[in-house]
C-alpha cells in the first residue's frame, strides 16, 4: 500500500473534487519607461474634418508643417492650411509637454488662434502619428524626421511616386477623388503620368511641371500642366534626408480640389 505525503494528498482532492487549490499570484508587469522626446526638425501632414459648433456642417481640412522641435519643451514652425475653399499659412511657436503613458502635448500658437494636438512617440521618443484635440475637429497627421540644413531641386533627382486621395467641389458639394502618380525629377523639372478618379470617373493624364523652391526653407511652389493644358498648383516641402531628399509632401492650392500627399522618392 502507497503512503500518500498531505501535499500529493490534497492535490489528488483538488483533481477528484474540482476543489480549488491556491495558485500563486502573476508578476506585476513592469511599467514602460517614456522615452523623452527628441529634439529635431520634423514634416508633418494631416487631413480630416473640422467644424466650428454643433450646428454648422462639417469642412474638409488639410494642412502642412515644418515643425521643430528645441531644447526647454519649445518649438517653432510653419504652417500652410487648406479649411474648405480657402488657405491660411503663417509662423508659429509654441510647447510640447510629456504626459502619461508616452503621449506628448503640443500647444501651437498660431496668428489664427491656439490649437492643441497629442502625439504618440516611438521607442526613441520621435513623433509618429497625432491627433488634433480642437473641439469638432475630426484630424489626424504624420510625422517625417527631417534632416537640417538647406534644400535644393536637384535633391529630388530621380524617380518619384504616390497614392493619395482627397477631394473636389462640385454642385456645391465635395466629392471624393483619388490620384496614383509615377514621375521623373531633374532639377526642379518634372514629367509624369497620373492615374485618377474623380468622384467615380477614371482619367490617365501625363504632365509636366517646375519647382520653384526656398532653398533655405525647404518649402516651394509647384506648378504642373496635363495634356489638355489644365494648370494645377501646390505648395510643397521637400523632406530632408542625409543625402538628398526623401520626398515631398505638397497640398494643393487650387480652391476646386483639396488633395494632401507624400510623394516618396525611389
Amino acid at each position: 500500500m502507497t503512503t500518500r505525503t498531505p501535499a500529493l494528498l490534497s492535490a489528488a482532492l483538488g483533481l477528484t473534487t474540482g476543489l480549488s487549490l491556491p495558485l500563486s499570484p502573476a508578476p506585476a508587469l513592469a511599467q514602460e519607461r517614456c522615452p523623452q522626446p527628441v529634439q529635431g526638425r520634423f514634416a508633418v501632414m494631416g487631413s480630416g474634418l473640422e467644424r466650428s459648433n454643433a450646428a454648422t456642417r462639417s469642412t474638409p481640412t488639410a494642412h502642412l508643417l515644418e515643425e521643430r522641435w528645441l531644447a526647454g519643451g519649445q518649438l517653432e514652425g510653419v504652417m500652410v492650411q487648406r479649411r474648405g475653399r480657402t488657405e491660411r499659412s503663417g509662423r508659429y511657436s509654441g510647447s510640447v509637454r510629456l504626459r502619461e503613458s508616452c503621449v506628448l502635448e503640443v500647444e501651437r500658437r498660431l496668428p489664427w488662434g491656439t490649437e492643441r494636438s497629442e502625439v504618440v512617440l516611438d521607442g526613441r521618443g520621435r513623433p509618429l502619428y497625432s491627433i488634433s484635440r480642437r473641439s469638432g475637429s475630426v484630424i489626424t497627421s504624420r510625422w517625417l524626421p527631417m534632416a537640417s540644413g538647406s534644400c535644393q531641386p536637384a535633391d529630388l533627382d530621380g524617380l518619384v511616386l504616390s497614392s493619395q486621395v482627397g477631394l473636389s467641389w462640385k454642385n456645391g458639394g465635395w466629392s471624393p477623388n483619388a490620384v496614383v502618380q509615377r514621375e521623373q525629377w531633374r532639377a526642379g523639372s518634372v514629367r509624369g503620368i497620373a492615374l485618377s478618379s474623380y468622384d467615380g470617373v477614371g482619367e490617365t493624364a501625363n504632365y509636366t511641371g517646375s519647382l520653384q523652391l526656398d532653398r533655405s526653407s525647404c518649402w516651394g511652389n509647384l506648378r504642373e500642366l496635363d495634356a489638355r493644358n489644365t494648370a494645377y498648383n501646390y505648395r510643397a516641402l521637400l523632406v530632408k534626408g542625409r543625402s538628398g531628399a526623401r520626398g515631398y509632401l505638397y497640398l494643393q492650392s487650387d480652391p476646386d480640389d483639396l488633395t494632401v500627399g507624400w510623394l516618396v522618392r525611389d
